[in-house]
């Protein structure tokens, strides 16, 4: 539970991070987009929706005020949200503050430092939170999986599923609140610290490499649109000529730079073209993750989105892939070798004018 909270709330952080770019409009303090299928994305300090959003609503920002009702899903991240519409759909919501004072249709998934589900509140489906206080104090229809430092709960609060606790501080009648079986898994002081520590630490280097990935690739797509997306078509068109080609500029290259740095005339163009092909290897999963961002995108959602949201989601994917052992060190190596190869196929096709 606790592996799959972090890397929801890792999702949240680099979201609020990159909203700007996803909706072309960062010179503006307060933003929000309508797409034609009836979606909105929005971002800036202090937001407040006051209008009923047709589609799926995602926002970033210091201050987040829901006042109309989502008819799909609702996702944002910020210091505060308030949520006083229904959402129809899911929530999943990373914050300071979070309190949830409409009706949710789907799951209410939650990370934060305070978060607070109001008495008039129904929660038709599960619920995912982790907090440092979590206060419930409305109806939950579904299961619910809560880690948080002290659970607090109202008098209206009422859970119809089953519920699995991790937390140091809890009602000691919660028992009575549950319907379905409950399973609590106290957690002392200190081991809350050095858990805390190590899983920190971890995320921390997790976080800074996501969104180092993620400004490289934001970065290039906004400035180089069609050389990311062209690369990314050569992937789709001819991914096994691709990954060849990548493995023999892999092979190649690093040897032609080597002869030529023991020469005395071609050691200027060995450090030359060690640093073109570094900075080529650097950008080389860019356009694959961008690829894969969409084809999961279309799957899932069943809907088109612009490039940024399928970068942010392919580089996401990835992200939580390169952990596992053994297969994320393969995955990440054969999307260098497509990546190294859209570049050569590229520049040999545009060589031949």
């Amino acid at each position: 539970m606790e592996k799959k909270l972090s890397l929801l709330l890792v999702l949240f952080l680099v979201l609020f991070a990159v909203l700007p770019f996803s909706a072309g409009a960062a010179d503006e303090e307060n933003y929000l987009k309508y797409t034609s299928s009836g979606n909105a994305f929005g971002g800036g300090n202090d937001i407040q929706i006051d209008q009923d959003i047709q589609g799926d609503l995602v926002l970033g920002g210091s201050v987040l005020e829901i006042n109309g009702n989502v008819m799909d899903d609702f996702t944002g991240a910020g210091g505060e949200l308030v949520v006083n519409g229904d959402v129809s759909g899911n929530i999943m919501a990373f914050g300071g503050t979070i309190r949830i004072n409409g009706n949710v249709g789907g799951d209410l998934v939650a990370a934060g430092g305070q978060i607070i589900l109001s008495k008039d509140s129904t929660v038709k489906g599960d619920i995912l939170l982790a907090g440092g206080e979590v206060t419930l104090n409305g109806i939950v229809n579904g299961d619910g999986s809560v880690s948080a430092g002290t659970l607090q709960t109202g008098k209206d609060f009422k859970l119809k599923g089953d519920l699995e606790l991790e937390a140091e501080n809890y009602p000691a009648d919660l028992k009575e609140d549950v319907v379905g079986n409950l399973n609590i898994m106290p957690v002392t002081r200190e081991q809350n610290q050095y858990a805390g520590e190590f899983e920190g630490f971890s995320i921390f280097f997790f976080i800074i490499k996501l969104l180092a990935s993620l400004a490289l690739g934001f970065i290039l797509i906004y400035i180089f649109p069609g050389f990311i997306t062209g690369l990314a078509e050569i992937v789709r068109g001819s991914a096994l000529k691709a990954g060849l080609v990548g493995f023999l500029l892999l092979i190649f290259v690093p040897v032609l730079s080597i002869i030529l740095l023991i020469t005395f005339f071609g050691w200027s163009l060995s450090i030359l073209l060690i640093l073109l092909f570094a900075l080529v290897a650097l950008i080389a999963t860019v356009p694959v993750k961008l690829l894969a961002g969409k084809m999961i995108y279309f799957t899932v959602f069943k809907k088109e989105a612009g490039d940024m949201i399928y970068y942010l989601t392919g580089a996401v994917i990835f992200a939580i892939v390169y952990e596992i052992p053994f297969l994320g060190g393969l995955i990440q190596f054969i999307a260098l070798l497509l990546g190294l190869g859209a570049v050569g196929i590229w520049l040999a096709n545009n060589a031949k004018p």
